[in-house]
């Protein structure tokens, strides 16, 4: 019951977020990229055995004045966003995830060197992500198969609300198999891969219908490439958590854990949504 309210609580924070408009996408991506950051130092990776608060904190401040005050455009000045620089940035998700997850970042060993890779792969895995996405979400312009950049914030959370839910409903009811037996053996392959059927279909059928686009242009192909991808952010999150010797990101949202474990496969659809943009363009 816990896991359900918080899950009806944030698809009605999300409504409200969109409605309100531009200004409040943004401050709430940045929130999510704060509270990511804090919980990659504070609870994911090992911290400083004499201040151990400091680290988090300076982390979660990143993430939040860079997603929240970054300028709106150029990812770098003179750098455009739509260069070959947003796609290496995206492309940094998978290295960035996987240094977290190293032998190395887990072991106190060459603090100096520790600290600037621990900082570079929480930028390469949450940060960068994040703010490309915001770029997007802030485009007043038809950006992503004719839907605005709010619009695109919105149809980009209802493929992750459908992948979510019907993945735990059929896996509660019929799912069999588990979809990673050491990393995450409570979800199934079953309920995966439902979770896939209904994402795309909602892209290729319902979007059309309630948002008067064609499948063809961008959200069929997108809705299709969505249930992958979200599976894999959860995994990847998943993994750190294993890596780490935690259940949870975190203890924020009751039945869902932290920002990670409710936002983890936002981190990879944004990556898919600023590749896909970029390709587009």
């Amino acid at each position: 019951m816990p896991r359900t309210l918080t899950a009806l609580g944030v698809g009605a924070a999300i409504l409200a977020i969109w409605w309100t408009g531009v200004p409040v996408i943004r401050l709430f991506l940045a929130v999510v990229a704060g509270g990511c950051c804090w919980e990659i130092y504070l609870r994911l990776q090992p911290g400083s055995l004499t201040h151990p608060q400091r680290a988090p904190l300076a982390a979660a401040l990143l993430g939040l004045l860079v997603v929240g005050l970054w300028p709106v455009g150029d990812i770098l000045p003179g750098v455009p966003a739509n260069g070959p620089v947003t796609l290496g940035l995206a492309l940094a998700f998978v290295p960035g995830w996987w240094l977290l997850k190293s032998d190395f970042m887990h072991h106190r060993q060459h603090a100096f060197v520790q600290t600037l890779l621990r900082l570079a792969s929480t930028v390469a895995y949450v940060v960068a992500p994040l703010l490309m996405f915001r770029n997007i979400c802030m485009d007043p312009r038809a950006v992503m198969g004719g839907l605005s950049g709010p619009n695109t914030f919105l149809a980009s959370f209802g493929l992750l609300w459908i992948l979510d839910s019907g993945a735990l409903l059929v896996g509660k009811r019929w799912g069999r198999h588990p979809l990673h037996r050491r990393i995450s053996p409570s979800k199934t392959l079953e309920g995966s891969l439902a979770g896939w059927l209904f994402c795309a279909l909602a892209g290729w059928f319902l979007y059309p219908l309630l948002g008067g686009i064609r499948a063809s242009d961008g959200w069929g192909w997108l809705a299709l490439a969505a249930g992958p991808a979200g599976i894999a952010g959860d995994l990847m999150e998943s993994a750190l958590k294993r890596k780490a010797g935690v259940k949870d990101s975190g203890h924020w949202l009751p039945g869902h854990g932290g920002w990670l474990d409710r936002f983890d496969s936002l981190l990879a659809l944004a990556v898919l949504v600023s590749i896909w943009k970029w390709a587009l363009t």
